[in-house]
């Protein structure tokens, strides 16, 4: 017996009002879209972990407006002050407060089992001397063999960054002259 063919459906075009056109006017232009070709209006769903699939909800649009406000004076204070609210600290707090707690674990532990230097040079004593309790290290050559290579790939990113930054900035001058 021969298996049976699958056949797929087209989707039907999402209908986001019962009105036929939809109209945006302008001092230049005036456009008018049928319901089809409407892109769907999106609501944002309740509890959406930040990321990628968020993108689709924030705003994409950069404006003069924008501009301004990201070359003013105060820039410096304003993104510190926002640190704990960035799209990248959303995105990777998970990860770091878990190497945060991971370096915190291993410096106590380290200083109770081998002792520690303090600030001023005072060594103090290990508080659990013993030869089952060994120091948590991690090999030298790992670091050493990866270091080129690790080098390499920043200078190219920081390349790639500068080449996007200096594109960009090309274009905005185009638009503006």
């Amino acid at each position: 017996a021969a298996p049976a063919a699958s056949v797929s459906k087209k989707a039907e075009p999402i209908q986001v009002e019962s009105s036929p056109t939809l109209s945006a006017t302008s001092p230049t232009i005036s456009i008018t879209l049928p319901v089809g070709l409407r892109p769907p209006k999106l609501e944002k769903p309740k509890n959406i972990r930040y990321g990628e699939a968020s993108r689709v909800f924030r705003r994409t649009v950069y404006t003069h407006d924008d501009w301004v406000r990201h070359r003013s004076a105060d820039r410096f204070v304003r993104n510190l002050a926002s640190i704990t609210t960035s799209g990248v600290y959303k995105g990777m707090t998970r990860e770091a407060v878990l190497i945060t707690l991971l370096t915190a674990f291993v410096m106590l532990y380290n200083g109770c089992v081998t002792g520690f230097q303090d600030i001023s040079g005072v060594y103090h004593d290990p508080i659990w001397s013993s030869p089952w309790l060994p120091p948590l290290t991690l090999p030298l050559p790992a670091f050493t063999l990866t270091s080129p290579s690790l080098s390499f790939l920043l200078a190219y990113r920081t390349n790639t960054a500068y080449q996007r930054w200096d594109e960009a900035r090309k274009n905005w001058g185009m638009n503006i002259n």
